[in-house]
């Protein structure tokens, strides 16, 4: 697949699970933080692609690991600090405790300004890339230039 299909479909996808966590964050559902480290995530991921990087399928889900193989050169690496608390809700959060308990929710405060940062980060990043977050899944990135 060529890198700027995928750069703009992760985008996509991401900005999908944004409106998404906006949606669950709406109505109380527990799952608008999952969706919230999804976008962060597919973010990421189109980061990493445009830089020419593959992060190892056990660090999918881990923030903090897609961050750090973010060459520092790239403006946007240090932008993700404040969201890279998201990555519990990839896994942990979703499923019951041993004892059957649930995990709490995240707190709405720090979940509803870390989907701000997404949100700014990932509008940032598609027009960097040249992607339209709502045209049809066959359109390129304009560019898969990495960010400096």
């Amino acid at each position: 697949m060529s890198a700027d299909l995928h750069i703009a479909n992760a985008l996509r996808l991401a900005h999908e699970d944004i409106e998404a966590a906006d949606a669950l964050s709406a109505i109380g559902n527990r799952n608008d933080a999952y969706h919230a480290q999804q976008a962060a995530e597919k973010i990421l991921i189109a980061l990493l692609m445009s830089e020419s990087i593959r992060a190892d399928r056990k660090d999918a889900h881990r923030l903090d690991v897609l961050q750090g193989l973010l060459p520092d050169a790239n403006p946007f690496k240090q932008r993700f600090s404040s969201v890279l608390f998201l990555t519990i809700y990839a896994t942990t959060y979703r499923y019951p405790k041993d004892a059957g308990r649930l995990p709490t929710k995240a707190d709405q405060a720090e979940l509803g300004a870390a989907m701000e940062t997404i949100k700014q980060l990932l509008n940032e990043v598609a027009a960097h890339f040249g992607v339209g977050l709502t045209e049809n899944d066959k359109v390129p990135a304009a560019s898969s230039r990495a960010p400096r």
